[in-house]
């Protein structure tokens, strides 16, 4: 069975999801949905009239909204009994994302945690640290580094440390912000969000500097020729996230990003 996908808000992030949709095993991009007709247009899906009729037409609903509208969006699809795909952040208030994961009591819901399908990450870890750095183009005062970037961090951190947060905090930086955390076991994980200089996604794991964005050298290229010209390995881990969650197995679930969200904003 292939699970039709629909989109709704057809901005930036939904521009690594239409084409992760097209090539993923299991899925068909069956509608979009914006306030702005052109941008739905621009996916190449059929565009939708409605947040409604586009709920009417579809299995899951991949919300890409501004992340203050995606509560709204995801619970009216999920009470129509669809599943959902709610970018991170999962919301922007606690209440918002406490509605969220009671509405997709018993449903598919994920939260968009991409990287935990990232090829280069190990099953496991000891130490992480991280840097996410680029100019960065904000959602008002509601997202900032933190709620956008770090997030990803924060739940990689749960992931690969097999651990929870027990306390985290935001420090400025000379050229940003800084996250840093103590697990349970004692392990102090971090993600520096410089404002400025170039483009740049890594973390050290164990001592091992891994580039999420870049192919590493020749042999890689040869290795995956498929992800050459499509966006590396970051784009190809949107493509394994769709495959994870039309077989039913989200990588992330909502409840993950719910407990992403809270310890963000507790920093």
């Amino acid at each position: 069975m292939t699970l039709a996908v629909g989109i709704v808000g057809c901005g930036a992030v939904a521009r690594h999801h239409v084409p992760a949709l097209r090539a993923a095993r299991g899925t068909r991009l069956a509608a979009a949905f914006d306030v702005d007709d052109s941008a739905a247009a621009a996916t190449g899906a059929p565009v939708a009239g409605s947040l409604a009729e586009l709920i009417e037409s579809v299995d899951l609903v991949a919300v890409c909204t501004p992340p203050d509208r995606h509560a709204d969006v995801a619970v009216t699809a999920l009470e129509a009994g669809r599943g959902v795909l709610v970018e991170k952040p999962l919301a922007t208030t606690p209440a918002d994302a406490d509605r969220i994961v009671a509405a997709a009591d018993g449903l598919l819901a994920a939260t968009g945690f991409q990287l935990r399908c990232h090829r280069k990450l190990p099953a496991r870890a000891r130490e992480i640290s991280g840097i996410w750095g680029g100019p960065y183009a904000s959602s008002g005062e509601l997202v900032g580094p933190l709620l956008d970037r770090a997030v990803h961090h924060v739940d990689l951190w749960r992931m690969l440390l097999s651990d929870e947060v027990r306390t985290a905090s935001a420090v400025e930086t000379a050229d940003g912000i800084r996250l840093e955390a103590v697990m349970r076991s004692g392990a102090r994980p971090r993600v520096d969000l410089p404002a400025d200089g170039a483009a740049r996604n890594e973390l050290v794991v164990d001592g091992r500097r891994i580039d999420l964005y870049g192919m590493d050298g020749m042999l890689d290229r040869l290795r995956h020729p498929r992800e050459l010209g499509r966006g590396g390995p970051y784009q190809a881990a949107f493509v394994a996230q769709w495959e994870a969650i039309a077989a039913g197995s989200p990588p992330a679930t909502v409840e993950d990003g719910r407990r992403a969200l809270e310890i963000v904003l507790g920093a």
